[in-house]
């Protein structure tokens, strides 16, 4: 699944709302606990902090390999 605010609605409470009602799904389907990959590029300082800001923790490090050519990885 992804949860994504376009920039110019940013702000508004609509990504908390998302978050919450993900949260609330997984709660009845009985899930213990929600993990999220948000990436560790610059440009995704501001979605960790809103994540921090809703409860979540820093818990792991993720790794990435290349096995295509570089125009194919445009994006990543």
């Amino acid at each position: 699944m992804a949860l994504v605010v376009d920039s110019r609605y940013q702000g508004r409470g609509i990504g908390k709302a998302l978050v919450e009602e993900a949260e609330h799904w997984a709660k009845r389907q009985r899930a213990v606990a929600v993990a999220l990959n948000s990436g560790n590029r610059e440009q995704r300082q501001g979605a960790h902090r809103f994540y921090l800001k809703l409860g979540y923790v820093k818990k792991s490090v993720g790794f990435f390999k290349s096995l295509a050519p570089a125009s194919r990885l445009d994006g990543f």
